[in-house]
This record gives C-alpha cells, structure tokens and sequence, in this order.
C-alpha cells in the first residue's frame, strides 16, 4: 500500500516515523499506518486535498488594516495545503506514498 521504493532511507526512515506516531480515532488510540490499513481494508481510499481556507478567520481579516494586507491574508490561506484520506487529515509524505 505504501509505495516506498523510490524513496532515499532517509525519507523512508521518515515515512515510517510518521506512520507510526500515535493518533486518537474515533476514541481509539492507534497508529496511523493501522488507521489507513483498516480504512483500505474496509473499501478504496479517497485522497483528496484542501486549501487553507478552512482556517479563515472574519476577526483576522477585518483587524487588517488595508485592502492589500486582506489579500495577502487571503492569498497565504489558499496556498496552504491539507491532505486528507478518506477524510482524516494526513502529512503529505504519507499521502504521497499513498498515491504513487
């Protein structure tokens, strides 16, 4: 499932790293590398990616002081990237090894 063929033994080192870290799902606390092995068990994983517009604050951006510093605020918002399986929030390196 996990791709690690291409990588260096250093990002493989830091792919497993991140697939070992504890998380809490659902109430349960497991490791990511079983969370997405029961989500591919239970059906075909969706990966899908986000902007950072969900981080968006209407306080943040109406303290800006000018038109030019809301568009700014805006445009780091949307360049910001979040990766998701099946809707749970992955590191990139763990989506990437997904993908491939």
């Amino acid at each position: 499932m996990f791709n690690t063929e291409a990588l260096s033994p250093m990002q493989a080192g830091r792919l497993n790293a991140a697939l070992d870290r504890q998380y809490r799902f659902d109430g349960v606390v497991r490791s990511l590398r079983s969370h997405i092995e029961a989500l591919a068990a239970a059906g075909r994983l969706e990966l899908t990616e986000g902007d950072g517009m969900i981080d968006y604050s209407r306080a943040r951006f109406n303290r800006l002081g000018s038109h030019r510093g809301q568009d700014a605020y805006v445009a780091r918002l949307r360049a910001k990237r979040y990766f998701y399986v099946n809707g749970w929030a992955a590191p990139k390196l763990v989506y990437d090894a997904i993908r491939r």
